[in-house]
């Protein structure tokens, strides 16, 4: 449904646009089930926003740009009239609308005859459900929904049971104070409650039973865990809280400025979030945006923006505001990870080790900073599990670099009789059977002469984690398959300068330097080699640690599955794969054709510093100034331990450096481990032993 063309009938145009948000507004804000992204909708109010600038007699009180945004508050709770309305803000889609917003603010201030330095506190926009929790005399007395802005809902039992919002105030509190805020589903929590659901699902799909839907993002769940009818669930979920602003106040004097307000409130015991910031000038606000579009997703929590205000009180009086939002704050958006597209079909393709995986046909979209066509969808339970099928309109997130998901369908907005997608029973390249072992979720092609599964071993055998051959991607593969110049990994070494001549856009220096790259690949680790060998189940990692364990080729080759299971980090299906991988004659005749050829089969030497760290984990993050980042986890290894990317409760200590991640330091704090900094990193290196004077619950300066 598109609605009418805006130039033939832009009163029509406008009529629909007002509907269709109205809908969207119902299921944002009450059902807590939206039926598009943010960033859709985003778009939508631009649009009514643009046509009702180019046709200033279709403007009503009633409009969505001109009454805010919110829901009606639900029948299931009581209503709460919001003593000082709670009002919307406006948005700034980029950098270049925000710029726009301080030129339109300086310039309504020197009409105001201020010339005072402005400053600003620039907070991060929490991804949650905005609440209004009310202390009198120093006592939780109400807690109530943001509701259409006028009037809520009164969640004071749910709120009561969330440990982050107190029930009682510090010393001073006034006789009333209101404090405004975000409450929201921290990431731990909202994984916990994925977990969760889809281990019930799995129990009432046995009895045969209706399957509950899975969370698909924090602030859904979150808003869903708040609005629960029985408050003990609420305080199952792990929800939290940050305040943003000081609403009303009675019994004591108003700070003049928010950012004193802030620092009352953190006073009282009630939680303001740390990242918060005072900067004293415009540039300093792009600043602050610019690097959380870069560093948003070191947070244990999701943000979709920055929320930047006029610092002094007496200024955001003088600015007012309009029907809908303060002139004295403006919301900046963190470009969309979420929109919703049409999935146009399900195919499959198959991989290196014949693993059959089903991905998405997208209706293009930009989302996550690029456009995205296709998404992967894992496997036939993952498929069934989301229960997506073509036709329908889907949920997309792409996450910084992660790869593109689909979440979910919108089942509003699902065809009728839409059929179920099938997983097929043959393979798409080969036409053979695909196999899929008990206890496996992966559909497999089995068949060694499969086109498809030949091309994928070959990319991955000279791509980077491998054997590293500069010039051997996969459009050239695809060619020299084709033309018969190679069929399996062991024909790269073979491949002659002269028949690659005769093919079009191959000059002699391309060649050469082709050649040459083939040469020097045969000297990549035994590692490298391991895992180009596209062993089932095998990683980058564990080849690495298979070839340091037994120091050559020869001894995998001979190796029994008992004596690969007792590597450390080798566990009884790798274990499985590689002797099965080995033991394979067609296997062993291609091994032996790459040793014929020259690469290398020997293994790194062993280290011969002391293990002080065997059997330890320790996360190294941020910049050290004597290791790069690769040399720190080079270090750690070479004495027995591990340097795993995350932060867990098999962590022995976390290494800090200049600019570490807030998410792993947040993580080591809540688990209260041990704190490094770079002399301390030494100090265990050489010992390990945490130093006595190590921080164990501050980051060391």
């Amino acid at each position: 449904m598109t609605g009418p063309d805006s130039e033939l009938d832009p009163a029509g145009r406008v009529d629909w646009l007002r509907e269709l948000i109205h809908e969207h507004n119902q299921a944002y804000y009450e059902r807590d089930a939206p039926i598009i992204a943010d960033a859709d909708y985003d778009l939508l109010i631009r649009e009514l926003r643009f046509l009702e600038e180019a046709h200033p007699d279709l403007i009503t009180a009633e409009s969505p740009t001109q009454s805010g945004v919110g829901g009606s508050p639900s029948e299931q709770f009581s209503p709460v009239e919001h003593r000082r309305r709670m009002m919307s803000l406006d948005n700034a889609m980029d950098l270049e609308e925000l710029r726009s917003w301080g030129d339109r603010t300086a310039r309504r201030l020197a009409d105001l005859g201020n010339d005072s330095t402005v400053r600003y506190v620039c907070e991060l926009k929490i991804d949650g459900l905005a609440v209004s929790v009310r202390y009198e005399n120093g006592r939780l007395v109400q807690a109530a929904t943001r509701g259409d802005g006028r009037t809520g809902e009164d969640v004071t039992a749910n709120v009561s049971g969330i440990s982050a919002v107190p029930q009682t105030l510090g010393a001073g509190a006034p006789e009333v104070l209101e404090a405004r805020g975000e409450i929201y589903l921290p990431l731990d929590s909202f994984q916990a409650l994925r977990e969760r659901v889809i281990a019930e699902n799995v129990e009432l799909a046995a009895k045969g039973n209706r399957q509950k839907p899975v969370p698909v993002n924090p602030r859904n769940a979150g808003a869903g865990s708040l609005r629960q009818k029985d408050a003990s669930v609420t305080a199952s979920r792990g929800l939290s809280w940050w305040c943003y602003q000081l609403g009303e106040i009675i019994g004591a004097e108003e700070p003049p400025a928010h950012s004193a307000a802030l620092g009352w409130l953190g006073d009282m015991g009630i939680p303001v979030n740390p990242e918060t910031k005072v900067v004293e000038d415009l540039d300093g606000v792009y600043e602050f945006c610019a690097y959380w579009i870069e560093h948003r997703h070191e947070l244990p929590y999701e943000i979709d923006g920055v929320v930047i205000k006029i610092d002094d009180l007496a200024i955001q009086q003088a600015l007012g505001a309009t029907a809908k939002a303060p002139r004295w704050a403006i919301a900046f958006k963190l470009p969309p990870e979420e929109r919703t597209t049409t999935l146009l079909d399900i195919q499959v393709s198959i991989g290196r080790t014949g693993k059959a995986t089903p991905f998405a046909v997208l209706q293009p979209v930009f989302v996550g900073g690029s456009t995205v066509g296709m998404s992967t969808l894992h496997n036939e339970d993952q498929v069934r599990h989301k229960d997506v099928r073509p036709g329908d309109t889907v949920i997309l997130r792409k996450a910084g670099d992660v790869i593109p998901e689909v979440v979910g369908p919108v089942l509003e907005l699902r065809p009728s009789g839409l059929p179920e997608w099938q997983f097929p029973k043959n393979c798409p390249s080969c036409a053979e059977p695909l196999i899929r072992h008990e206890g496996e979720a992966q559909h497999l092609c089995v068949n060694p002469l499969c086109p498809q599964k030949r091309w994928a071993s070959i990319c991955h055998f000279a791509s980077r984690g491998a054997m590293d051959i500069d010039g051997l991607g996969e459009q050239q593969i695809a060619s020299f398959l084709e033309l018969g110049l190679m069929s399996d990994v062991a024909d790269i070494y073979s491949l002659q300068a002269e028949p690659i001549l005769q093919l079009p856009g191959y000059q002699q220096l391309s060649v050469q330097n082709l050649l040459s790259a083939i040469e020097a690949s045969k000297s990549r680790p035994l590692g490298n080699l391991l895992f180009g060998l596209n062993i089932l189940h095998l990683g980058a990692a564990g080849g690495q640690t298979i070839a340091a364990a037994f120091g050559s080729l020869d001894a995998i080759m001979a190796a029994s599955v008992e004596d690969l299971s007792a590597v450390a980090g080798i566990g009884p299906v790798i274990a499985g794969s590689v002797y099965s991988f080995f033991s394979e004659p067609l296997n062993q005749n291609l091994v032996g054709r790459l040793v014929a050829a020259g690469v290398n089969t020997v293994g790194p030497e062993r280290s011969l510093l002391d293990q002080t760290l065997q059997g330890k984990a320790v996360v190294v993050t941020g910049s050290l100034a004597g290791f790069s980042r690769d040399g720190a986890a080079a270090a750690i290894k070479e004495r027995g331990g591990t340097a795993p990317g995350s932060v867990s409760k098999k962590t022995f200590a976390v290494v800090i450096g200049q600019e570490p991640g807030a998410s792993k330091l947040t993580k080591a704090t809540e688990l209260q481990l041990p704190l490094l900094n770079e002399s301390e990193f030494l100090h265990l290196l050489e010992t390990g032993q945490i130093p006595t004077t190590s921080h164990d619950q501050e980051a060391p300066t």
